[in-house]
């Protein structure tokens, strides 16, 4: 437990520093990363397991934040960013056009971190995918800086 809490601690002075990041958006991206390799469970809403709204409102949550446990809560209350910064909600439909079904936090560089049912667990993907274009319906923040 103490090796996560520096290595979070660590993280975010890191990434707050070499990217210009506020500290808030720091501390998200730090706490979705230290969350790379949690299991998926449809659901979840803690370090035993977790589903993409989960792995969400987790993230903000230890950086100080709460957010809305549903992906169309998220789209419906998140305000509509154009270019998605580190730490923006990144949602996606594959059934209906309009009504989310999946969320990412972007992370930069053209990659999010997600929680896949499909990969079994919270990973980072590149979004540079056919997939992952098409059904990408909307990009919302919650975060200032």
């Amino acid at each position: 437990m103490l090796r996560r809490l520096a290595y979070v601690c660590l993280s975010v002075v890191l990434a707050g520093c070499a990217s210009g990041l506020s500290e808030r958006r720091a501390r998200v991206l730090a706490s979705a990363e230290a969350l790379i390799g949690t299991p998926y469970r449809w659901g979840g809403t803690d370090r035993s397991g977790l589903d993409c709204s989960g792995l969400v409102q987790l993230s903000y949550a230890e950086a100080g934040l709460r957010v809305p446990r549903t992906t169309t809560a998220l789209l419906r209350d998140g305000r509509p960013a154009a270019d998605p910064e580190p730490g923006d909600l990144l949602l996606f439909s594959e059934n209906e056009p309009g009504k989310p079904t999946h969320v990412g936090i972007y992370a930069g560089d053209g990659r999010m971190i997600h929680a896949s049912s499909r990969g079994g667990r919270v990973l980072k993907s590149s979004l540079d995918t056919p997939y992952w274009r098409r059904n990408l319906i909307g990009c919302v923040r919650y975060l200032d800086g």
